[in-house]
């Protein structure tokens, strides 16, 4: 029998939730709002290889909406499992349908990003409008995308002649266990190995990224607390059904803000084109200086943004 967790009335650090295929969620959901004014909740769905601390930046911000943090499966203490092979994208796209309709929320606007575009537009198209959670008083009616993953990685990553056979070469070394080898042993010694700088430099070079030192470092480490199934699964989940859960972008019926960094090494051009023709009621942003992670490295300016579409939306004003 499924154990059922009652919904947190206050702030909690953490929370936990079993979902209905029995995999159990960590999430933070922080009450800004009182339920009696019918809140707005803004709920983050993470990259790949991330979790809700992506979103520190974001936490105990936008006081006019109630935040939504989870890890997705394979993150942290969260089991990995899934229904069917490649099903890891549709099935993280259940578990946050399921979380919202535990938690009682009503207006929802997804704040996705990277791989969580993907997940979150399948969880919009068949888990809320699809008739999965006919009895949940949740409804999605706006979008964030940020450094929307639009389809198979394999086709839209820039610098592609480099990039194709580097992550090839990358998932044949997460199968074999030779890379999980070497980042643990790198997690245990990087701080005192000058590895780092010619790593950076390596990766600025082959990407033509901006990202900082800082931010580079940054993300390595979280990468490197992430269980390397997690990464297979997921990846091979985008490269076999992206392009199908990209497709569900097409004709989105619901406000979309994109926000994306002026020096993504992963989502350029290319992606925001394809947004363009699929998308209805939309409007974009570049973050100049920021990289796939503008959320964390222009805070103060991504903050702007989304808070001003919030307004928007809800007919309190417009945005910059």
């Amino acid at each position: 029998m499924r154990r059922v967790h009652k919904r947190p009335e206050v702030w909690h650090d953490k929370a936990l939730f079993h979902t209905s295929q029995g995999v159990l969620l960590e999430y933070i959901y922080m009450r800004q709002v009182p339920e009696c004014r019918n809140p707005r909740t803004l709920m983050f769905l993470n990259g790949i290889a991330l979790r809700h601390s992506e979103w520190k930046a974001q936490m105990h911000q936008f006081p006019n909406c109630n935040l939504l943090f989870f890890n997705a499966r394979g993150h942290g203490e969260v089991k990995l499992g899934f229904s069917t092979p490649n099903s890891y994208l549709s099935d993280c796209g259940m578990d946050a349908a399921e979380l919202a309709a535990h938690l009682d929320l009503k207006r929802i606007t997804l704040v996705m990003h990277s791989m969580g575009c993907l997940v979150g537009t399948w969880m919009y198209r068949r888990a809320m409008r699809g008739g999965f959670l006919l009895e949940s008083t949740a409804y999605i009616d706006s979008m964030v995308m940020v450094s929307p993953a639009v389809g198979n990685p394999l086709e839209t990553i820039p610098k592609r002649d480099f990039a194709v056979p580097l992550l090839e070469a990358l998932e044949k070394a997460l199968r074999n266990g030779t890379l999980e080898k070497f980042l643990r042993w790198y997690a245990k010694h990087f701080k005192e190995v000058p590895f780092m700088a010619p790593l950076y430099a390596f990766f600025k070079a082959a990407t033509g990224s901006g990202v900082s030192f800082r931010e580079f470092r940054k993300y390595l480490e979280s990468v490197l607390d992430v269980k390397s199934e997690t990464l297979i699964t997921a990846f091979e989940a985008m490269v076999r059904t992206g392009d199908a859960m990209g497709e569900g972008m097409r004709g989105l019926n619901l406000p979309v803000l994109v926000l994306t960094g002026g020096k993504d090494f992963l989502v350029q051009q290319v992606s925001l084109e394809i947004l363009k023709v699929r998308l209805i009621d939309y409007e974009m942003h570049i973050i100049g200086n920021a990289t796939h992670f503008p959320q964390a490295e222009k805070p103060e300016e991504f903050n702007a943004y989304v808070s001003d579409f919030v307004r928007k939306i809800d007919g309190q004003g417009q945005t910059i």
